[in-house]
C-alpha cells in the first residue's frame, strides 16, 4: 500500500501530465507543437512540486507562440472594457 506522501505525489504528476497533455491540445489547435515538452524528469525533487519542462524550440515558434499570447491578451484586455 502507498504512503500518503507517494500518494501525493502519484496525484501531482497525474496532475501534471493531465496540464501538460491539455496545453499540448490547445497548442496543436493553434498549429503549435513542442515536440520536446514533457514532465520535468527529476520531479520535483528540490521544489517539492512536479514541474513542466516545455523544452527548447525554434525562433520561428517563439514567434507563434509571441503571437498566440498576444492576441489572447488583447481579446482579454477588450472583453474587461
Amino acid at each position: 500500500m502507498p504512503s500518503r506522501l507517494s500518494r501525493a505525489a502519484m496525484r501531482q504528476r497525474q496532475e501534471a501530465a493531465d496540464a501538460l497533455e491539455d496545453f499540448q491540445v490547445a497548442l496543436t489547435l493553434a498549429g503549435v507543437t513542442l515536440p520536446s515538452a514533457g514532465l520535468d524528469p527529476h520531479e520535483g525533487q528540490f521544489t517539492g512540486q512536479v514541474l513542466i519542462d516545455l523544452g527548447r524550440v525554434s525562433p520561428a515558434t517563439l514567434e507563434k507562440l509571441t503571437d498566440l499570447l498576444r492576441a489572447a491578451l488583447t481579446i482579454r484586455a477588450q472583453s474587461a472594457r
